[in-house]
């Protein structure tokens, strides 16, 4: 009989231990293991991202862990997208911490407008891109005076919700 209760107690020992340990892995969330520094990247990754590397190691883990997929993905892309991508990680690098600031609150609101207000803004921005180049460059000449910049969609005119 006593060595039925020591089995008995064994058995409620071990489910509670189960119990808390998941519910501790539970409570603790995710794993968030943070994306390597520029140091310990492969050298082809380095490369694919050689714009980024001078700002990698003060990146956010959410926003290596996005361009290491946009590396891992690189050499399944054609040649055009591939510039593309190098222009783009070019021209964020070039951006001061304010400008990319403004760049995150633009993509918010643009994110969270409307189907009505973001078709409006692509819209615009067809209409701005079939501009003759030269009146393009007027509009970006005069814009940089107001600290516009034409070349990259602005936000919906409405309040961003």
């Amino acid at each position: 009989m006593a060595a039925a209760r020591i089995g008995t107690r064994r058995r409620i020992l071990a489910g509670v231990i189960l119990f808390l340990a998941l519910i501790s892995t539970a409570l603790a969330g995710p794993l968030s293991i943070l994306p390597p520094d520029w140091a310990d990247l492969p050298a082809e990754t380095r490369h694919i991202l050689a714009p980024l590397g001078p700002d990698w190691n003060q990146l956010e883990a959410s926003s290596r862990r996005k361009w290491l997929q946009v590396a891992e993905r690189y050499p399944t892309m054609n040649m055009e997208e591939q510039q593309r991508v190098q222009r783009r990680m070019k021209g964020w690098a070039e951006l001061t911490p304010d400008q990319k600031r403004q760049a995150r609150e633009r993509y918010r609101n643009v994110r969270n407008a409307t189907p009505e207000q973001r078709e409006a803004l692509k819209q615009m921005w067809s209409e701005y891109q079939a501009l003759p180049e030269d009146e393009r460059d007027r509009l970006k000449r005069s814009s940089v005076k107001s600290g516009i910049r034409p070349d990259t969609p602005a936000g919906p005119a409405g309040p961003s919700k």
